[in-house]
């Protein structure tokens, strides 16, 4: 018996297998919500508007260039014959499109969805209106004319008229036998539309034309329906002319494959030599950021964001532009290490994350950074530029989204991935531009649609920010950026907020490999006469954080050199180590001697401090220094704090103790705080934490896609409806005898009866608490619930585990579970 013609495309895809329609829903997210009932509910969502249109931007230049053949061929259309327009083999491209289901039929009868035609606009590939289109906006009496001065028998039809136009001047061969008597440069002006766009401008273009009297090229290319008016000062090519003059192809070549990318060889090892140290500083400056914040956070902004001065002032801390200070910040906002705090004044802080973030080693660190970053819906690079409104874009604010940064970024690692690759040698291939100007061209080949003006800026900035993160270098992806690449897209739900741990414990071969890349940390430091030390390679974080609390960073590199100085030995000490400790801590770290000019500098700090000592009045200054004290009162930057003398040694403050103990280290000095019984208050500051959940800006995510399980249900469940329009439920049919089970005993059963496609009667406790007997066919059961046709309704309904009171088989299965 012949199989059954394809009539629609619903018929289609009810000859499809799951695992090609649970494709059609990967490929299609937008489909299943809301979920179809029935593969009848798929087509008719798979055939509107909006989701074609979804479909078609998708789509690679060459399935768009067939999908162009395909609508501007008439219906039905034949593999081969596609293949002859398009002058290659359309066999992979068609695939796709009949997997996207916008074609459908059989190889000698193929179909294209209304609504994919339509989204290709009036001139799909650059072709007119097809000639009877076109000419039908004459009159009849044009339209005899036209006839007539090609030299064909009148018609007192105009369809027929229009069809023998059509046929005649669709002959190549006619069309170019006619040209070859045209006046001057009529086959010029053909020329300049033929390959589009079709419509050219011309005064007065619906006047009365014949070809005896034809005034000029135009004229006579209108006359004899080569040109067609468009409207009063416009006229087209039509679409049979346009092919006819194009060789019968729709293209000028099919583009088959990518530009192809630019490429050199350089050391595999200097690439990742050069990526695993940016990787390291990428981590310390977020790190460092968090515990600055920590202490000194700044203002979240009434409309949202960070300050211009903010972001000055954090750069100078991190000793960074302000490029790269918004990079920074908008990274570690996207892996949820810092948030507004949510008081009514907020500030920005780091998150609790933040602290068990700390405790990870640098590729552990990195990998959390890079996958926030690969997600992140927002383009740093727009910081300080001009918004929409007023004044220029804040960091950390509303105006970074740009939901279209990580598309972009995604396809360019992606295909930079997929694009180099390593040799045995030791060589690997890296990018010629460092700018990318390849990858653009790359880019606008496999989503042409898509393609914008501010797609070239986008790529400089996933290609600056990829190589500021470590996952690239010298313009080429490292080793271990080519492994969180391959982890994050083969992640599940990939480019649509895969769920944050899964890719994670993904990418832990790349933080290894990062980790093994870097150089072995060293745990001592060389003490210098001249006050500074000196790091001969790469600290363990808790050395550095040690050290860089009590002396200043002054530059970093393969060895890196600190200072200190009064004012970084006090800060360790209101931090509340005391002198005896630093010297200890200096002497067991260092290769070296503790310097005597330094050991000076400790004991002499150390024993200053304190000296000066501030209580709670609203604030008093107590010190055995007369003199200081006398000096304190006559300086005039106190002058805020409206000091006065209680006592020889004592003086009172108008201002709270922390205001007056930053005033006078501000001044110089090193003030103490005491407590009410007088001993000295070691006041060290903890660092101070969001109590949010973080930003609701960094946390911006399009929906999870669905699991290929869940799709795989959704299509049972919509395969169940339609067989059971064919099935009748026997009416009044009664249940035998239900088993009570606990919500254990019935997942069981209920598992084995969606695995074998098995109907049951079940004991179901509805909302008010009324018990109803319902025959069900379960299809998936997971996380407590039950997805199941009703077979009674003929609908898939959702039914809680834990209401299931019983449970019976029909009377055909009822054996299979007792």
């Amino acid at each position: 018996m012949p199989p059954t013609p394809v009539r629609s495309l619903a018929d289609e895809l009810r000859s499809w297998d799951d695992e090609r329609l649970v494709a059609l829903l990967e490929q299609r997210p937008d489909l299943t919500v809301p979920p179809p009932a029935d593969l009848g509910g798929l087509a008719t969502a798979a055939v509107t508007r909006l989701s074609v249109q979804r479909a078609v931007d998708g789509l690679n230049a060459r399935t768009l260039q067939v999908l162009e053949v395909m609508a501007v061929s008439p219906e039905p259309v034949s593999s081969g014959e596609l293949s002859r327009r398009w002058g290659a083999s359309v066999s992979g491209p068609l695939a796709q499109l009949r997997g996207l289901g916008l074609v459908w039929g059989g190889a000698r009868s193929l179909h294209l969805v209304r609504a994919a035609r339509e989204s290709l606009g009036p001139h799909p590939a650059g072709l007119g209106p097809p000639l009877a289109e076109a000419l039908g906006r004459r009159s009849p009496q044009r339209l005899a004319e036209v006839m007539e001065d090609l030299g064909l028998a009148p018609s007192g039809d105009p369809d027929t008229a229009l069809a023998r136009l059509a046929e005649h001047l669709g002959d190549p061969d006619r069309v170019k036998a006619l040209l070859e008597q045209a006046p001057g440069s009529a086959p010029q002006v053909l020329e300049r539309l033929v390959w589009g766009p079709p419509v050219g401008q011309v005064p007065d273009a619906d006047r009365p034309v014949r070809a005896g009297t034809a005034g000029s090229p135009v004229e006579w290319l209108l006359a004899h329906g080569l040109l067609a008016v468009a409207d009063p000062g416009h006229v087209v090519l039509p679409r049979e002319i346009g092919l006819a003059l194009r060789g019968g192809k729709v293209h000028r070549r099919p583009e088959q494959s990518p530009p192809p990318l630019e490429l050199r060889e350089r050391k595999a090892k200097h690439v990742d030599d050069t990526a695993a140290l940016a990787a390291a500083e990428a981590v310390r400056l977020v790190e460092e950021l968090g515990s600055r914040w920590g202490t000194d956070p700044p203002a979240l902004l009434r409309a949202g964001g960070l300050s211009v001065r903010d972001l000055r002032r954090t750069a100078g801390h991190l000793d960074v532009d302000e490029n790269a200070a918004g990079l920074i910040v908008e990274i570690a906002l996207a892996a949820g290490l810092v948030a507004d705090d949510g008081e009514a004044d907020p500030s920005w802080l780091p998150t609790a994350e933040f602290d068990a973030w700390l405790a990870g080693s640098v590729g552990e660190r990195w990998i959390k950074l890079a996958l926030a970053w690969w997600d992140s819906p927002r383009a740093a690079g727009l910081i300080g530029t001009r918004g929409p409104k007023e004044g220029p874009i804040a960091a950390l604010g509303p105006g970074v989204e740009r939901p279209q940064a990580r598309i972009v970024r995604q396809r360019v690692l992606g295909d930079l991935a997929e694009s180099t690759r390593r040799h045995a040698e030791g060589m690997t291939s890296v990018l010629t531009d460092p700018a990318g100007s390849g990858l653009v061209d790359r880019l606008a080949w496999q989503a042409p649609r898509r393609a914008s003006a501010g797609q070239p800026e986008l790529v400089r900035w996933a290609l600056n920010e990829a190589a500021w993160l470590g996952i690239t270098g010298m313009a080429a992806l490292s080793s271990f950026g080519r492994l969180l690449v391959e982890a994050a897209e083969t992640a599940p739900g990939y480019g649509s907020g895969a769920e944050p741990a899964r890719r994670t414990v993904g990418a832990k071969p790349a933080a290894d490999l990062l980790d093994e890349t870097l150089p072995a940390p060293v745990d001592h430091v060389l003490l210098q006469a001249d006050l500074t030390v000196v790091a001969p390679g790469r600290l363990p974080a808790p050395i550095e954080r040690e050290l860089t609390l009590m002396a200043e960073v002054e530059s970093r590199g393969g060895a890196s050199v600190f200072r200190f100085t009064t004012a970084s030995v006090r800060r360790a000490l209101d931090a509340g180590r005391t002198g005896e400790d630093l010297t200890r801590w200096l002497a067991e770290h260092s290769r070296t001697p503790v310097p005597q000019p330094l050991e000076y500098l400790i004991s002499d700090s150390a024993r200053r401090y304190g000296r000066l000592r501030v209580g709670v009045a609203s604030a008093y200054l107590r010190a055995d220094d007369e003199a200081l004290l006398s000096e304190v009162l006559a300086d005039r930057r106190a002058a805020g704090l409206r000091l006065r003398r209680l006592a020889p040694t004592v003086l009172a403050a108008a201002a709270p103790p922390d205001v007056v103990l930053s005033a006078l280290r501000e001044m110089g000095l090193a003030p103490a705080a005491e407590s009410p019984d007088g001993d000295l208050l070691v006041h060290a500051v903890p660092p101070r934490r969001s109590r949010s959940g973080g930003s609701p800006v960094a946390r911006r995510q399009p929906p999870p896609t669905a699991t290929h399980e869940a799709l795989l249900n959704a299509v049972r469940a919509m395969r169940a409806v339609e067989e059971n329009v064919r099935r009748p439920v026997v009416a009044g049919a009664e249940p035998p005898p239900l088993v009570p089970m606990d919500p254990a005993g019935a997942i069981a059963v209920l598992r084995d009866a969606a695995a074998t496609r098995r109907p049951l009667w079940i004991g179901y406790l509805e909302d008010a608490g009324k018990p109803v007997r319902q025959l069900i066919e379960p299809l998936a059961v997971e996380g407590g619930r039950i997805r199941a046709l009703e077979l009674a309704s003929g609908r898939v309904r959702g039914y809680s585990v834990h209401r299931v009171i019983a449970v019976a088989g029909t009377d055909e299965t009822a054996s299979g579970t007792g």
